[in-house]
């Protein structure tokens, strides 16, 4: 028997004709790359985040590089992160030309174990990039504690949890720059 990662088909068919409706607006446009639909994605997400800019691209995997890439993060440097995540994340790192450096995870949460990363900086650290997995946010407060103890930046790989939390803090308006993913896992 096969089972599908994901069968979205039900979900889809509840919203067919405004889904229709949108994307034949966008193909009689012509404006597919950026345009009003781009920037209103744009403000909705910084108003539901509660950050200052949100900038629409291609894929998460992109999302993440060009986070890198604006932090100054590149060749020679060291991104701390974990293993247990989608390749996009480690990719991510290499494709600036940095070195993932894993970090295990807790096994109660599956997200990056906060209490050991410290051992793993070093003077090549240039950022930590905990993953959010299933929705459910990393030790932000310890992580944060740490960037800020051995000036390092932290980019929060948040594919898997818009609209989660920590502490009461939506996340995406935590780190120094959050990426999200339309994935849709």
């Amino acid at each position: 028997m096969k089972i599908n990662l994901l069968d979205l088909k039900e979900q889809y068919y509840s919203i067919e004709a405004e889904i229709k409706e949108v994307v034949f607006a966008v193909l009689a446009s012509g404006q597919y790359i950026s345009g009003p639909n781009c920037k209103a994605l744009e403000e909705e997400i910084c108003a539901y985040v509660g950050c200052g800019h949100a900038i629409g691209v291609a894929n998460g995997t992109d999302a993440l590089v060009l986070a890198l890439k604006a932090l100054g993060v590149g060749k020679g440097d060291e991104v701390i992160t974990t293993p247990f995540t989608f390749f996009a994340t480690a990719e991510s790192i290499s494709a600036v030309g940095a070195t993932p450096v894993f970090v295990d995870i807790d096994a109660r949460t599956f997200n990056i174990d906060a209490d050991k990363i410290e051992e793993k900086i070093t003077v090549k650290t240039k950022a930590i990039m905990p993953v959010h997995l299933f929705g459910l946010a990393a030790e932000m407060d310890k992580i944060k504690a740490l960037a800020s103890e051995y000036s390092v930046a932290v980019v929060e790989d948040a594919a898997q949890a818009i609209g989660g939390q920590y502490r009461g803090q939506n996340i995406g308006a935590i780190g120094d720059a959050t990426t999200f993913s339309f994935f849709p896992t």
